[in-house]
């Protein structure tokens, strides 16, 4: 059960980063205050970013190391690349994952440039 709980928050997590790049682009367009947020912003970038650190030193995440020893499973394969096996059986090396990470990194640092969160009495230009 504890096992699940992790799954689930992990689950949120990459649910979290993954529509925050759909959401910032629209949430600006439409003029939606709560999107502008800097803590919510750098939430997202912060997690963008470890994701990517993680993944360029080979660091297995540490929800999905809870979660496999909870399990009772050794595996040191990350999230997304166990996940992805699980349910269409393809294997993608690390190095698709590095550069997946890398350009959504690089999009979330640019969201933050071209749509910047609202800061009290100052403006990013």
């Amino acid at each position: 059960m504890l096992a699940d709980i992790v799954l689930i928050l992990h689950f949120f997590i990459v649910i979290f980063i993954t529509v925050g790049f759909f959401l910032i682009p629209i949430g600006y367009y439409y003029d939606w205050s709560w999107i502008k947020s800097l803590k919510l912003r750098l939430f997202h970038c912060g997690l963008m970013f470890l994701v990517t650190f993680e993944t360029l030193v080979g660091i297995t995440c540490p929800l999905t190391s809870i979660e496999n020893n909870l399990r009772g499973i050794s595996n040191s394969k990350s999230f997304i690349s166990f996940w992805i096996e699980k349910i269409i059986y393809w294997d993608f090396p690390t190095k698709f994952f590095i550069f997946l990470y890398f350009i959504f990194l690089v999009w979330t640092l640019f969201m933050l440039k071209i749509y910047p969160p609202k800061l009290k009495n100052i403006h990013l230009k």
